[in-house]
């Protein structure tokens, strides 16, 4: 017997609602997009185009969506970082389960307002802490709740962000600015992910963090406004914006040091191919190329080599990383957390990697995990302390940017609203991962430990 296909609204038709996760809502046979809120225009187009979702379904405003009768049976809100809180509010208010981007608030008091009308709608909240279902953190869980590392003691985790990854999403891009703190904004998934292999809430957490180098006081003497303005710099600087966005060389250097053999063929081949790909006339032969999505979609719509060009003429994507301006998030910052049960937790969190990805360890009385995602791969080692063996898993490659998470996210969301039960995760549990980030930034602007009570 055929299952009930999920229908879904998409709030915010930008890169995770349309390109990451209405895709995977939208198949034949699992679920329909039935409806758009989405203020520009071009973009409310393509994804009604993409999705075959008829112009009186496609609206500017999540409030003139809302204002509607329900539609459909999920709201995907995948709207700016700051503009989260009103639009889950009004779909629970109109009856929908939601898929929530992270972070689901700037504050305390918008987390709980989300829970408390999760609860008393008894709708589910599914916020996008998609690492719980990369191969590596779902494997390390399992383990840990197995029992094979006995009482765990201590866990270390860091988000190691490469330079390029920093210079293009916090100096030049949206979140450059600390009113979103990267910490929460980007990191509400290690937080998160603490919490989760802890099994308890946390209770005492301190912070430090240390400020951007990129600023203008500490630029290359004679650097230009624009990268393409014939910088001096350009042949020694790791934050060429040209090398990154025209020839996306940092990305296809980082898939050249993969360990499998197939990913540096493709690194070379993408780069032997990409002048080619990339002036094709036909938007769908572009559209082949894994290297046409992010970073680069966020610079221009439009690949071709004149509209790259043009982009790093005109916008903030162009500009000498050292003199944006109004750039202010941390270079580094550091995070100790106690939970309830005693377990000790240590997460950085820092800008000046080779390249990105997360590294963890568990300590336990009987025995140690240690793991690795980086890029496409990732592995985990699990050690035994009276045997002194070494098991290691090297898990498949995946292409979605989180460890392959996001299609086992998407699916738990629309199998609870199929079967009429509570997601794994809740809100009330993603709400955890935002208590200890607003904890650990006022640590570290008032120099003190930071005493979390219950929710």
């Amino acid at each position: 017997m055929s299952q009930r296909e999920v229908t879904a609204v998409i709030v915010g038709a930008g890169e995770r609602g349309a390109n990451a996760y209405g895709p995977r809502i939208h198949r034949p046979g699992v679920g329909r997009i039935v409806g758009l809120a989405e203020p520009d225009d071009g973009r409310r187009r393509a994804a009604a185009a993409r999705f075959a979702v008829s112009s009186d379904a496609c609206v500017p405003t999540w409030d003139e969506l809302f204002a509607r009768p329900r539609m459909a049976d999920v709201a995907v809100v995948a709207t700016g970082d700051t503009q989260h809180v009103e639009p889950t509010l009004l779909a629970l208010a109109r009856g929908y389960h939601v898929l929530l981007e992270k972070p689901m608030a700037l504050d305390d008091d918008g987390c709980r307002r989300i829970v408390e009308a999760a609860e008393a709608a008894q709708r589910n909240v599914v916020v996008c802490h998609v690492y719980r279902h990369s191969h590596l953190f779902a494997a390390l869980h399992r383990v840990v709740a197995s029992g094979a590392l006995g009482r765990v003691l201590s866990i270390q985790l860091a988000e190691n962000v490469a330079y390029w990854h920093y210079a293009h999403s916090y100096v030049r891009g949206l979140t450059r600015r600390s009113r979103v703190p990267m910490l929460l904004q980007k990191s509400c998934h290690d937080l998160d992910l603490l919490a989760w292999i802890a099994g308890a809430p946390a209770r005492t957490v301190t912070s430090l963090l240390r400020p951007t180098e990129l600023t203008a006081a500490n630029a290359p003497p004679g650097a230009p406004e624009r990268c393409s303005d014939g910088c001096p710099h350009a042949a020694t600087c790791p934050y060429d914006a040209v090398a990154l966005y025209a020839r996306l060389e940092p990305v296809l250097n980082d898939l050249a040091r993969h360990d499998r053999l197939a990913l540096r063929a493709l690194a070379a081949t993408v780069r032997r191919l990409r002048p080619v790909v990339q002036q094709a006339p036909l938007a769908s032969i572009r559209r082949l190329a894994e290297w046409r999505r992010w970073p680069l979609t966020a610079v221009s719509d439009d690949a071709s080599v004149a509209a790259v060009e043009n982009a790093l003429r005109t916008t903030r994507w162009g500009r000498c990383a050292w003199q944006v301006g109004d750039n202010d998030q941390p270079a580094a910052q550091t995070v100790d957390v106690a939970f309830a049960n005693g377990v000790l937790a240590s997460f950085t969190m820092h800008s000046s990697a080779d390249r990105s990805m997360r590294r963890v360890r568990v300590d336990g009385t009987h025995g140690s995990a240690v793991g690795e995602l980086a890029g496409l791969e990732q592995w985990l080692e699990v050690s035994d302390h009276k045997t002194g063996t070494t098991r290691r898993t090297d898990f498949p490659v995946t292409t979605d940017g989180h460890g392959g998470g996001e299609g086992p996210l998407v699916d738990e969301l629309l199998r609870a609203v199929r079967d009429g039960t509570p997601a794994a995760t809740s809100a009330r549990d993603a709400w955890e991962s935002h208590r200890i980030a607003f904890a650990a930034m006022r640590s570290a602007a008032d120099g003190i430990a930071v005493r979390l009570d219950a929710a």
